[in-house]
């Protein structure tokens, strides 16, 4: 059965539809750069390699003597592992500051010095006893957010780097690809690190869903943001109990994704008693 089908609750955080939509931008960037490098290659191939840079040299007047044609590709793809980290990077950044909101009675704990924002955000969220495969996501995003480090700062971090490497040569995670060492990372492991972090995220949101009372409260105050739509809109269908529920669910999935019908259903009551 697939998953749509399933009665199941998907809560998720606007900070991951927001990674979701920047990481889908980027894929298509990303996509086309990738054919300009295979068409670059392919060329360099029947032409020689300086050959055809003096010949690109002279049509774009970009003046070009001699370049390293391995670190101009694998360079390059380092970028895209670079991107992909950062905006994870801005996703926690994101997701720290809606947690709060929604937990607003519990003390967000800062980092420690050396300390990583995703162990930070998993110590908060006190997500422990994780599954293997997700721990295997996370060593999978250490290794990838060690060549990020690497691309900013040079070879500060290259004994890190080569460590987080070696935990992960001998590991598996269904559908992806294994990373490449640094060297050899290619567009594959731009596919493998954006298909990490979405499942990270989403594991982080689902395993910080707010009760559905929270849920509720939050939806009210939403609605009353905007009274001149949201709020009036939904009270003007007080007088048709169907229309009414169905609006309150379509309300609840357009802020917060998914929810079982058990769920959906509770936080509509509860809802319902806030408008009343």
């Amino acid at each position: 059965m697939a998953d749509r089908d399933l009665d199941i609750t998907k809560f998720s955080y606007k900070a991951y539809r927001k990674l979701k939509k920047s990481l889908g931008e980027f894929d298509a960037v990303v996509e086309c750069n990738e054919i300009a490098i295979r068409e670059f290659i392919e060329q360099v191939e029947k032409k020689g390699i300086q050959p055809y840079i003096q010949e690109l040299s002279k049509k774009h007047k970009v003046k070009v003597d001699d370049v390293d044609f391995i670190k101009f590709t694998s360079r390059i793809r380092q970028y895209y592992i670079a991107s992909v980290a950062q905006q994870f990077e801005q996703f926690l950044e994101d997701f720290k500051g809606e947690w709060e909101e929604y937990f607003f009675d519990v003390q967000w704990k800062n980092r420690n010095d050396g300390e990583a924002k995703l162990d930070n955000c998993l110590k908060n969220i006190q997500f422990t006893n994780t599954p293997i495969e997700f721990d295997n996501h996370i060593k999978y995003y250490e290794y990838y957010r060690h060549v990020r480090n690497y691309m900013a700062h040079t070879d500060r971090d290259i004994n890190k780097l080569d460590s987080a490497f070696k935990k992960i040569e001998q590991l598996f995670i269904t559908n992806l690809s294994s990373p490449k060492s640094l060297e050899n990372i290619d567009f594959e492991d731009f596919h493998v690190l954006t298909n990490v972090v979405k499942h990270i995220a989403f594991v982080i949101c689902s395993k910080s869903k707010p009760d559905n009372q929270r849920i509720a409260e939050i939806l009210f105050g939403l609605s009353k943001e905007n009274k001149a739509r949201a709020y009036k809109g939904l009270k003007k269908l007080k007088a048709d109990n169907v229309r009414y529920e169905k609006a309150l669910k379509s309300f609840a999935v357009t802020h917060f994704g998914r929810f079982s019908t058990n769920d959906a259903d509770d936080i509509v009551n509860k809802l319902k008693c806030l408008l009343a």
